[in-house]
């Protein structure tokens, strides 16, 4: 398929640094000038590889402290529990956090953020740390891995199991909430191959497993409370089981499955109206591949089709990719997430206020997306938070200093503010402003400092106001259209 052929640059379509940043923009949360520059020095294909060869062979998340305590641990830890449960999940928003900004983590954690928004569950519904933690370590171990499995894994998750009340399904009284959701927002799709006799059959095979939500303790299967009886799902009659009743839906629809997953991938990597030859050739490609995820991402990511102008720009930012790109894209550093508590927790918070609470989407659904981020209220929400990041980056001297050192990389030294306007303006939008707003960028830049020393050529980036000039750039560019598009 032409569209799904890897992209091969030429006069009319070059390798340039638009282009990489397309690739780290959509694949991560932006990239630094070093991170294109050397992207620069690879093929399309290698660099794809790389990128995501890489974030698969990180090792599985490092356990914190409390990956399986139970409430009765917090008790004996702490005179107020509650105080310590609440810093407990605070530390996972910020973990999430500080890995999407990382450049050796931030690829898989933008692949396990895509898989937190398929398999959807609620820290406000099962407020235990070590499940939250669990369900985070299973998206991670999984982001690159067989989606069959994952589908699987993820069914008796603790935070799953509280989430959808697989917890208290039991023989005599199946609940249908995970077995529906399994079918319809999981893994085929709403209305894709399944009927209601095959909800109640499948909820009855998935009985007996149990997460209590109210000790914490893992997540165990009781073959007492499991229905030993037959069960007909998708016209297969057998004594099913919680993994068989899983592996039906893969084997019993195969074209529902291979349709789903890379139409969802589509829709959050690519562009929200899907081309329906690209989706029939990544559903043969993941069929072929027995489910296997990274494939299908190696296709769709190396494709003609990811690197054409039409997609380029064109994705509506989700809050966290607003606000952390910000920071990825600046080469800023806040490494200990640890210490780092205000901001990140600050992060986290504006994200929240924006639509998108890390580890609590809106329902089982998740987030909608797209156009259904902005509204006349969010747009003025998102102008300010990200003037908060923008200050943020300014007030250690480390990171002036980095921004200082941008603007030298990009611009070899200029102290042409009409030179370094314009490549911070690129460096940060990856888009063509209209002379009018080039203009008014040129202005926010220059504000504060005499128009007489740009005239005589006395300023220069070494200036103690440079950093600063630079943050005021990005206060105005935050307030674009183009802004809010990658």
């Amino acid at each position: 398929m032409p569209l799904l052929d890897p992209f091969q640059p030429s006069a009319a379509q070059p390798w340039n640094a638009r282009r990489v940043a397309h690739l780290y923009n959509r694949l991560g949360f932006g990239a630094t000038h070093a991170e294109v520059e050397a992207g620069l020095q690879l093929s399309p294909s290698d660099l794809v590889d790389q990128l995501l060869d890489a974030a698969a062979a990180l090792p599985s998340p490092a356990e914190p402290v409390f990956a399986n305590w139970t409430y009765d641990d917090y008790v004996a830890a702490d005179p107020d529990p509650n105080a310590l449960i609440g810093a407990h999940r605070n530390e996972m928003y910020r973990r999430w956090i500080s890995e999407m900004l990382a450049p050796a983590t931030s690829v898989r954690a933008r692949m396990s953020f895509f898989f937190h928004n398929n398999f959807v569950t609620g820290v406000r519904n099962y407020q235990s740390p070590a499940y939250q933690f669990q369900y985070y370590k299973l998206l991670n171990d999984f982001a690159f891995g067989n989606f069959q499995e994952l589908a699987r894994e993820m069914g008796r998750s603790a935070a799953m199991l509280v989430y959808l009340n697989g917890n208290i399904s039991v023989a005599a009284e199946p609940n249908e909430n995970y077995a529906r959701e399994l079918m319809e927002l999981f893994t085929l799709g709403e209305n894709q191959g399944y009927t209601q006799a095959d909800i109640v059959n499948m909820a009855r095979a998935l009985t007996g497993w149990r997460a209590d939500e109210g000790s914490w303790y893992l997540p165990y299967f009781n073959p007492n409370l499991w229905d030993k009886n037959p069960k007909t799902i998708f016209g297969q009659t057998g004594n099913f089981n919680f993994d068989q009743a899983h592996n039906l839906i893969f084997t019993y629809r195969k074209p529902q499955v291979s349709r789903f997953l890379p139409t969802k991938l589509y829709k959050q990597f690519v562009y929200q109206e899907i081309d329906t030859e690209v989706i029939d050739g990544l559903s043969a490609t993941f069929q072929s591949n027995n489910w296997e995820i990274m494939p299908v991402l190696k296709q769709l990511f190396k494709s003609e089709h990811f690197f054409s102008e039409k997609i380029m720009g064109a994705h509506l930012k989700s809050p966290i990719e607003l606000l952390l790109g910000l920071i990825r894209n600046s080469g800023t550093q806040f490494p200990d997430w640890m210490t780092n508590t205000t901001f990140f927790n600050d992060i986290a918070y504006w994200a929240s206020e924006l639509g998108q609470e890390i580890f609590n989407p809106p329902n089982v659904a998740g987030w909608p997306g797209h156009h259904l981020w902005l509204n006349e209220n969010t747009l003025t929400y998102r102008w300010t938070f990200a003037d908060y990041v923008v200050y943020n980056l300014q007030v250690d001297a480390s990171n002036r200093e980095i921004l200082r050192q941008l603007a030298i990389d990009l611009t070899n030294n200029s102290n042409n503010p009409y030179l370094v306007t314009e490549a911070v303006v690129e460096h940060f939008l990856r888009q063509d402003l209209e002379p009018i707003q080039l203009e008014a960028a040129i202005m926010a830049f220059k504000e504060g400092i005499p128009s007489n020393y740009f005239d005589d050529g006395s300023w220069n980036l070494s200036w103690n106001e440079a950093p600063f000039q630079i943050t005021n750039l990005l206060k105005y560019l935050v307030r674009l259209p183009e802004f809010q598009l990658v």
